[in-house]
Formats: C-alpha cells, sequence, structure tokens
C-alpha cells in the first residue's frame, strides 16, 4: 500500500511544474583520457510559477547505434537573472518580464566507440502563449548532441570540442525595427563553423513532462502553426537572415507575440561534418509604439529631379515623422557652413560633384534618428528636338533639329531611332529627311556631352495608319419604316462623317461611330461614310437603300367572357403602304379561327382559357403583326372531400373544398349540428357525439355566374373517447429508495400504456410498481385506448433525489469547535471510501478509508501552513453499488 501511494505522489509532483520553457542549448569539451565535461543551458521564464529546473536533471547517453550507455543525474547548480538588455530610448520595455538561466555541469568518461555518443536532455513544456507552434502548452524541448566516433578513413577516433554561442540573442524585440545580432559561436578546436535557420526538437509531453530517461534519436521537431517555418518563424511580412559563414543574424519583425527560433551550428573538419549544436531560443516582439524615424527620399524621387545636369541647387525633401527639430548637414569638405534647421531646405552646392547628405531628426535629444542621402550635381545643361507633328504613314518625313543649353551649342550630340525608322542613329544637332515603316509610337532620343555632364532626351513621334471602311445596313431595310440604324466595319479610324443623302438638306449628317437616322419619307437615297485616321489619312465607303412607309397595327375587343354564350368583337386599326394586305388569327379553338376583315365582330371560342389573338399586314417581303389575348372563363363545379379520421369526441373535422371556378368565388358550409362557416375550406369541432350531414353553397362572382349547392349525408360518425386516470405513491424518492406504486384509475379504457423514468420505460399493466433507475424530475404518461380505437393521456409527476456528496473548499483548524475539519459530507450509504491530500509539491499528506474521518490540517504531527491543497476520492455508494466513483478538487486552509 505505501509503495502504490508514493508512486501516485509522485505522478502529481512531476506533473506540477509543466510549463513556460524559454530554451537552451548543450555543448561539451574533451578533457583528455576520454573524459568529457558536458555544459546543459536552460533557460525559464521566472515570471511563471511553472517550469522550475529539474533537481537532478537527467542526461541520458546512447551509442551512435542507439543503445543506453549511461543515465547521469546532474544536481541543480543555483540560476542567474538574464538582463533585458533593451536600450531603445525611443521604446519602454513591457513590465512583468522575468528570464533565467542555469547552467549544469557533468564529467563523464567515454570510451571510444566507431559510431560515437549521443547525448540527450528532454523536458515539457514551452507555454500555451507561443504564437508560432501548434498545441505549445503540449510541447517540449529536446537538447541534443553528437560525440563523433572513427575518424573518416584512418580509423583513429576523433577527440573534440563542440563549438558553442558567444552571445544569447535580446529577449525582447521591437516590431518593424531591424536589428544585428552577433550570433556566432567559438570552437576550441579551430574547426569550420557555418550557420544556419532550423525547425527546433519537440519531446516529452504535458503528460510526462519529466520523462526519467530520455528516449534514442531521433527525436521529433515541433510542429509549426501555418504561415510559420524555419526560415520565417516570425510570420508573414517578418524578415529574418543568418549569414552562413559569420553567424549575424538579421531580424525585422512585423507582427507582435513570441516566436520560437532554432539556430544550428554545424562543425566541418577536413571537410567532413562531424557534428552541430542547436540553439532553441525564444523572441518576444511587442508594439514599441515608436513615433519619431528619420527618413529621406534618393536624389532621383525628389519631385524636382530631371537629371544630374539640371544645377548645383537641389531642393530637399524631409519624408520624416515624429519630430521637432533637424539637423541638416549637406556633406560639403572643408566648411562648416553647409547646414540648416529647415524642415525642408534647398541648398546651393559650391562645385559640381557627388556628396553625402546627413539629417539628424531632434538632435540633442534621447529619442534622435539619421538618415542619409547622396547626391550628385552639376552646372546646368539640358537639351530637347523639335520636329513636325505626327504624319500619315503614306509620304511621312521627319526633320529632327536639335535644342540644346550650352551656349552656341558646344558639345557632342547623338541620336537614337527604333528600328522602323530609315535612320536608326546619328550625330548633331540636326537628323533630316527621316521614314518610318510602321504606324504608331516611334521614340527619338538626343543626347548631349558637355564635357563635364551627359544628359538626354527622349519623346515621341505617332504615325496615323491608313483607315479601311464599309458601310453595313439593316436586313430588310425596306420593312423598318423611315427612322434606320447604321454601322460600319472600319479599322484604323478615328473621325467618322455620315452624309445620309436627303437631297437639299445639308443638315442629313452625324460624326458617330454607329448612328441612327430618321429619313422625311419613302424613297430611295444614296448615304456616304467618311473615315479618317489623321490628317490625310482618308478612306469612304457608300450604300443605297429603298424606303418604304411602316406598317402600323393595332386593335381593340370587349372583356373576356363565358365560354356559353360569349360573343366576341375585335376591331383593327391599320396603315402602310397601298399594296399592304391584313389578316385575324384567333387560333385553333376560334370559330372562325381566320379573318381578312379589318373588323370582326361575331367571334366565339370552343375550350375555355387564354386565347391568343393576332393582326398581321404585309406587303412585298415585308410584314409585320400586333398580338394580345383574350380569356374564356369555364363552367363552376361543385365538390368537397371529407378528411376521413379516427372519429373521437370532441372530433375536428376537415373538409376540402375540390369545387372550380373561374375566378372569384365565395363559400358556405353547414357542418348538420348548427354550426356553419364560410372559408374555401372546411373546419369543425364536435362536441356530441352522434352522425352528420354536411353541406356546400358555392357562388361565382365572375365570368360564369351561378350558385351551386350540395349536400353529402351522414358524412360524419362521431364516437365516444375513454378517460384517462391514474396516482402515484409516494411522489418523492431518492435513488436509494426508489420504489412507486402506479395505480389506474381511468373510465371506459380497455387498454393502458405507461412510459415512464426519462422514457426508458414502457408497460402496459394497468397497476404497477417500478424502482426509478434515473434521477431528476420525471413525468410519468398514461395513454388509455377504448374498443373505438378512441385514446387519451394523462401526465404526473414525480421526483426522484440524486446521489450527493458534498466537500468543503475552504476550513480552519483552530481547534474552535467550527469548520475544524475538511470531511465530506452525505446522507446516504457510503460502502467503501478512499480519501487523499496532497499538498503543493505533490506529496500527500493526509489518507484514510474512514468516511467519518476528516483531516485536522496536520502532516507529521505539525500544522501544515496555509495554502491551498487538492484532494481525490474514491467512493462505492448505495447508488450504483458496483461502480467505484472519483472526484477530485482543491480545499484552502486557514488558520
Amino acid at each position: 500500500m505505501r509503495i502504490r501511494l508514493l508512486f501516485f505522489c509522485f505522478l502529481l509532483s512531476s506533473q506540477v511544474f509543466a510549463s513556460h520553457i524559454i530554451g537552451g542549448d548543450i555543448y561539451y569539451d574533451y578533457l583528455g583520457n576520454n573524459q568529457y565535461r558536458f555544459f546543459i543551458t536552460l533557460y525559464r521564464d521566472c515570471a511563471s510559477s511553472g517550469a522550475a529546473y529539474d533537481d537532478p536533471l537527467q542526461l541520458a547517453i546512447y551509442t551512435g547505434g542507439g543503445n543506453l550507455f549511461q543515465n547521469v543525474s546532474i544536481p541543480f547548480p543555483g540560476s542567474t537573472s538574464v538582463p533585458l538588455n533593451f536600450n531603445n530610448p525611443c521604446a519602454t520595455a513591457p513590465g512583468g518580464i522575468c528570464v533565467e538561466k542555469a547552467t549544469y555541469q557533468t564529467v563523464v568518461t567515454l570510451p571510444p566507440n566507431p559510431n560515437g555518443y549521443d547525448v540527450s536532455y528532454q523536458r515539457c513544456c514551452r507555454g500555451p502563449n507561443v504564437t508560432n507552434l501548434i498545441a505549445p502548452d503540449n510541447t517540449g524541448i529536446t537538447l541534443t548532441t553528437h560525440v563523433p566516433g572513427t575518424a573518416l578513413g584512418n580509423g583513429t577516433y576523433y577527440q573534440n570540442s563542440s563549438p558553442r554561442f558567444v552571445n544569447y540573442p535580446p529577449i525582447l524585440l521591437c516590431n518593424t525595427e531591424s536589428i544585428v545580432i552577433n550570433h556566432s559561436a567559438t570552437d576550441p578546436d579551430g574547426d569550420q563553423l557555418t550557420y544556419s535557420l532550423v525547425t527546433p526538437f519537440s519531446g516529452a509531453s504535458s503528460i510526462t513532462p519529466l520523462p526519467p530517461q530520455t528516449p534514442a534519436p531521433p527525436y521529433p521537431i515541433v510542429t509549426w502553426n501555418p504561415g510559420y517555418n524555419a526560415a520565417t518563424p516570425l510570420g508573414p511580412g517578418s524578415v529574418i537572415s543568418i549569414n552562413s559563414a559569420t553567424g549575424i543574424l538579421q531580424v525585422t519583425p512585423q507582427n507582435i507575440g513570441l516566436y520560437v527560433v532554432g539556430v544550428k551550428v554545424t562543425e566541418t573538419r577536413n571537410g567532413v561534418v562531424i557534428g552541430s549544436t542547436i540553439r532553441d531560443f525564444l523572441f518576444r516582439v511587442f508594439d514599441c509604439n515608436i513615433t519619431l524615424q528619420a527618413l529621406l527620399p534618393t536624389q532621383v524621387q525628389l519631385p524636382t529631379f530631371v537629371s544630374y545636369c539640371q544645377g548645383l541647387t537641389v531642393n530637399f525633401v524631409n519624408n520624416s515623422y515624429g519630430g521637432s527639430t533637424y539637423a541638416w548637414d549637406f556633406g560639403v569638405g572643408g566648411i562648416s557652413t553647409d547646414v540648416s534647421s529647415l524642415t525642408q531646405p534647398s541648398y546651393t552646392y559650391p562645385a559640381p560633384g557627388t556628396y553625402s547628405v546627413q539629417l539628424i531628426v531632434n538632435p540633442g535629444q534621447a529619442c534622435t534618428d539619421t538618415a542619409l542621402m547622396t547626391v550628385t550635381v552639376n552646372n546646368l545643361f539640358s537639351v530637347a528636338w523639335t520636329s513636325q507633328d505626327s504624319l500619315c504613314i503614306v509620304g511621312n518625313q521627319f526633320d529632327f533639329v536639335g535644342v540644346s543649353s550650352s551656349p552656341n551649342g558646344v558639345g557632342t550630340y547623338s541620336w537614337t531611332l527604333d528600328n522602323s525608322a530609315s535612320v536608326t542613329t546619328g550625330s548633331g544637332l540636326g537628323v533630316p529627311n527621316v521614314t518610318f515603316a510602321s504606324p504608331g509610337f516611334h521614340p527619338v532620343t538626343i543626347t548631349g556631352d558637355n564635357g563635364s555632364c551627359v544628359t538626354s532626351y527622349t519623346d515621341s513621334i505617332y504615325i496615323f495608319d491608313i483607315p479601311t471602311t464599309q458601310v453595313t445596313v439593316p436586313q430588310n431595310v425596306e420593312c423598318l419604316g423611315f427612322t434606320i440604324p447604321f454601322g460600319s466595319v472600319s479599322t484604323n479610324s478615328v473621325y467618322y462623317h455620315w452624309d445620309f443623302g436627303v437631297a437639299n438638306l445639308s443638315s442629313d449628317t452625324s460624326n458617330v461611330i454607329a448612328p441612327s437616322y430618321t429619313f422625311p419619307g419613302p424613297g430611295t437615297y444614296t448615304l456616304v461614310l467618311n473615315v479618317s485616321s489623321g490628317p490625310n489619312c482618308d478612306a469612304s465607303d457608300s450604300a443605297t437603300i429603298t424606303l418604304n412607309e411602316p406598317l402600323v397595327l393595332s386593335f381593340v375587343n370587349n372583356d373576356s367572357l363565358c365560354i356559353n354564350g360569349g360573343v366576341y368583337a375585335f376591331d383593327g386599326t391599320v396603315s402602310g403602304p397601298p399594296t399592304a394586305i391584313y389578316n385575324w388569327s384567333f387560333g385553333q379553338n376560334g370559330i372562325p379561327t381566320t379573318s381578312q376583315n379589318v373588323d370582326e365582330f361575331n367571334v366565339m371560342f370552343s375550350q375555355p382559357g387564354f386565347q391568343n389573338i393576332t393582326l398581321y399586314g404585309s406587303f412585298d417581303n415585308c410584314i409585320d403583326s400586333v398580338q394580345d389575348q383574350v380569356y374564356v372563363y369555364f363552367e363552376p363545379n361543385i365538390d368537397f372531400v371529407f378528411v376521413n379520421t379516427l372519429q373521437c369526441v370532441p372530433f375536428a373535422g376537415v373538409f376540402i373544398n375540390t369545387s372550380t371556378a373561374d375566378g372569384p368565388a365565395t363559400y358556405e358550409w353547414d357542418y348538420g349540428d348548427g354550426g356553419t362557416s364560410n372559408g374555401l375550406n372546411g373546419a369543425h369541432l364536435y362536441t356530441q357525439v352522434g352522425n352528420y350531414s354536411v353541406g356546400l353553397t358555392m357562388t361565382t362572382l365572375e365570368g360564369c355566374i351561378d350558385t351551386l349547392y350540395m349536400l353529402q349525408q351522414d358524412i360524419v360518425n362521431v364516437n365516444p373517447s375513454p378517460i384517462a386516470g391514474f396516482t402515484v405513491n409516494p411522489t418523492e424518492v431518492d435513488v436509494c429508495n426508489n420504489k412507486v406504486t402506479f395505480t389506474n384509475q381511468s373510465i371506459g379504457a380497455t387498454e393502458y400504456a405507461y412510459l415512464i423514468d426519462h422514457n426508458s420505460y414502457y408497460t402496459e399493466a394497468p397497476n404497477f410498481e417500478y424502482g426509478y433507475l434515473n434521477y431528476g424530475p420525471d413525468y410519468p404518461q398514461l395513454t388509455v385506448t377504448n374498443a373505438f380505437g378512441c385514446k387519451d393521456s394523462m401526465l404526473l409527476s414525480v421526483m426522484v433525489f440524486p446521489f450527493n456528496l458534498y466537500v468543503p473548499n475552504t476550513f480552519i483548524p483552530d481547534e474552535d469547535g467550527k469548520n475544524d475539519l475538511f470531511i465530506a459530507e452525505t446522507s446516504f450509504e457510503i460502502l467503501d471510501w478512499d480519501f487523499k491530500v496532497f499538498n503543493r509539491w505533490g506529496e500527500c499528506v493526509f489518507i484514510t478509508e474512514n468516511f467519518e474521518e476528516g483531516w485536522d490540517g496536520m502532516y507529521n504531527g505539525k500544522p501544515c501552513q496555509d495554502g491551498v491543497y487538492t484532494y481525490k476520492i474514491r467512493y462505492r455508494s448505495c447508488y450504483q453499488p458496483s461502480a467505484w466513483q472519483m472526484i477530485s478538487g482543491s480545499v484552502r486552509l486557514l488558520r
């Protein structure tokens, strides 16, 4: 019993400190005679109560083949605080951050082994607030290093000391601020070192945070959250890189959070990799809220920049923010007057040259910033050229004339034209008689050199292409009347001019691409379209059309009528050419179906419903029509259906109206017991037993107007219903005394059905006794049936009280007779009892198997200190006596 109790206590205590590991690394020194000194450095969050340092630390040593060689226990050496070293005067470090460091050491003898040794340590966990890992509070760390074995090819054994990092990276980083970190390492043997970003190892878990023995390699790696990996551990938008040769780490974080980072240094001897060291650490990125920064554009980004030959005066632009004072130094050597305190100054340099400009924002203050830019200035020198305006490709010829700001044009000049030009290069201040072989834009550049500065000017000329066009006229234009839409199929056309050919009229023109024109009357017209892509680049096309007077059709008719005796009159109105003819179509149900009279006054229809009516007009190849519909009502019909279900008093009868009427109608129901209604469908509650006849009256209000009546004799037969009734005794029980008696008191019933205990038990016995299995309020239901199949039901209530066990959350063992014991209470019978209490270190301070015995706050004869203690209770009771129940919680001891 004692061994079992200690095992449980050990499990509890090993899980108390299981989070908030920050990182660490492991390295070793070779001491000679096969002895090695190992250094295991661990970092933890000392602002947290979790992740206490191990005492002792368990270091596992495996041969290269994966066999355990030795498990070494290293006592805790003590820890030291790690300074934040956050010195940014423009930001304030957040409070509550504490990091401490402990370095364990041990000397181990490792006999030569061909495959070397793997030395490892595992611990969990990292803490819940790590941003870039999945389940960080269930993710641990593995620190491991390899001691090399036989040297390559010669059978000797390496005598090696591993590399170790020089500096620990800063704990705090400002978001958006770039920082350069020396993360280099040294190697006692002078081996070549290379650096890389890697994914750190995971290890252990929150269930077993401190394994009694670290397992053999290989080891799992941490699982990155989406968007993170070894190369981008700070997430999208952030920048992190390491120089593989120097170990210089450059970081520009963007996102606030806590980020795991892994850096590996690999040692190579005589071209062979013999080992590596991984440091696993955290960057905490916070919002520094820096509101000051010095920013300068490049020279070519200045709004006034044209070239480096635009004179000695530069108009500077200040893009800084957060500053109130400024100190400019324009970089002229040998003088001290090349300065300014203006926000955006202008400065004229004494001579051409290249100068380094410095801007200090808020000089002399604690929070300041500096920006640099380079400017190059020369004496004013500019070139340009002129030529003819844009020309048509047919017969184009250009004379390019250069313009220079140099006095008398002193200097050398060169020209560059594209491959479409007849001359692609030239010199001097002019290039005459140049032609181009293709349309479009063509760049032309002149470059000038006056001996001290080179500048250039580029602009373009444009060549218009030859246009083409073809007029498009609608099909059957002679049938469209006097308003006609026109179009064209054109290429390279920019300008359009239409003349529609109306004699003696100058306004029959348009300049739109696809016009619509209304001609004055019938006749034959010749229209002309002229198009142009530019000056002297023209094309034209023409078309001849013949127009007729348009067909115009309409008709009116009388309202819709009943199919019996309804006669329709159709009155047509028409216009068009004298040769036009007109006819009617009344559809296949029309009587007659067609007519050639413009007015037709005696039309009937053989079928009800919508009838399509069309009036046609036509001449030559032209045809037009107008269409409408008339409606023919059908004769009404009366009928209804009784929804014949089980008819038990009180009975709700439902009657479905299946009458048909082509239009609005009213309905009146007579239910045979004096009840009436006037809805579309009937519904009535019969409260007396008997047989009833039901009648329906329908009156149509539109189309075929009529009044119809229908009676269905003795259609309803209402039968008597039973009355459900029962009693329960008692009405209140508990889970240990759970018997209830059910007694039937129904009237007129022949069948019985009970559903009780939360619908888990069913019986058809009228009287019985039942023991409840479930606790809580229950509502037993009795459903009874008589010989006609009629039913009734009834609900009662039974309260079943649950098993309860009260455990206090505070006790005060001050011997005043009030609340002196920590003891559980219940009014139910306890069959077996196992009660344990643990202190915050997981040590068992009280245990009993006697339900009536409580803890008095003593342990080993001494009072326990104030604080929170945890407890575990296992028991069996009169409720489910065959099953052990378990509860746990905490209690506060006060004195």
